[in-house]
């Protein structure tokens, strides 16, 4: 039997990895300018929605697997 894809993990890490690159191609220009709360804010905050969206997805698969009776 073929073992579903877990999307509540695949797309969390997808914007944490997609997070962490862009954290480092902004990196010199926030390094020039010396903005670095700017700079925290949005990567923390990018961080706290995929950490979010992870217990929501995951959430949401067992109450799907609840209802279809796969618990």
């Amino acid at each position: 039997m073929k073992q579903k894809s877990k999307r509540y993990i695949l797309l969390p890490s997808l914007l944490v990895i997609y997070t962490l690159v862009m954290a480092v191609i902004a990196y010199p220009r926030y390094q020039e300018s010396g903005k670095w709360m700017e700079y925290i804010i949005v990567l923390s905050g990018s961080l706290l929605i995929a950490l979010l969206l992870y217990f929501i997805l995951k959430k949401k698969q067992k109450l799907r697997d609840k209802f279809s009776g796969k618990i």
